[in-house]
């Protein structure tokens, strides 16, 4: 699936083999499955930012490239959702 990622949300592939090399391999499996139980394209950019946010702490531990997928991946997740940015990015504890 990684691979799928990588051809159709590149950035987002890129943060998911990332974070497989840097030891967090749930966090990436995480990124996948929000894909694969996605019906629409809100459901899947929901689903993905909602994973990002708990495990934010974990974007320090990425490369500089990996770190602005990161960000372009939250930005598209904002872009799609943006009034709900203020409230949303206040959740729980991050994961890390």
């Amino acid at each position: 699936m990684d691979n799928e990622l990588d051809r159709w949300w590149p950035d987002l592939g890129t943060v998911a083999a990332e974070l497989r090399r840097a030891g967090a391999p749930a966090a990436a499996d995480s990124l996948v499955e929000a894909v694969r139980a996605g019906a629409t394209s809100s459901e899947i950019l929901g689903a993905v930012g909602k994973v990002l946010r708990e495990h934010r702490a974990l974007r320090a531990r990425l490369g500089d490239s990996a770190a602005r997928a990161w960000d372009a991946v939250m930005a598209d997740v904002e872009k799609a959702f943006p009034g709900a940015k203020p409230l949303q990015w206040l959740g729980p504890k991050a994961k890390g």
